[in-house]
């Protein structure tokens, strides 16, 4: 059995891992990010605007919208270069179709992961934000 490496499963997914795997690394940097200044602002017990503190979370939001689209993106290329290699073959084999269904159904699973890392993340995120923002005394 052959060794998996992440390199090896982004080349397997097509050309569209690529930028789902750009959306996990905004997503996990945003998220890491937020994470440890809400834990300064709490251990200082400073308080900032609402806005301030949520205005990074609106790009998680952002990959949570994107990431299933660009998973549905790849699996409408999988599925092209299944039926291309369906029709430059001299006969149907299973392998033949199989290598374009795994790139379809692979890019559909991480743009969906992606999507739902992005969003749970980001209420979470956007939870402790309300908790740490400057109360209206009004």
């Amino acid at each position: 059995m052959q060794k998996e490496t992440l390199y090896s499963l982004m080349q397997r997914g097509g050309a569209v891992m690529w930028p789902l795997y750009a959306l996990l690394v905004i997503t996990v940097i945003i998220a890491l990010e937020r994470t440890i200044t809400f834990l300064l602002l709490w251990k200082s017990g400073e308080r900032l605007p609402l806005k301030k503190l949520e205005a990074p979370l609106s790009v998680l939001d952002l990959v949570a919208m994107i990431s299933p689209v660009l998973g549905f993106l790849g699996t409408v290329t999988g599925m092209i270069n299944a039926f291309k290699s369906v029709s430059e073959a001299a006969s149907v084999q299973l392998q033949v179709v199989a290598s374009g269904l795994y790139e379809a159904l692979f890019t559909t699973a991480f743009g969906l992961i992606i999507s739902i890392v992005a969003t749970i993340l980001g209420f979470l995120l956007d939870m402790a934000a309300g908790a740490l923002c400057e109360k209206d005394e009004t």
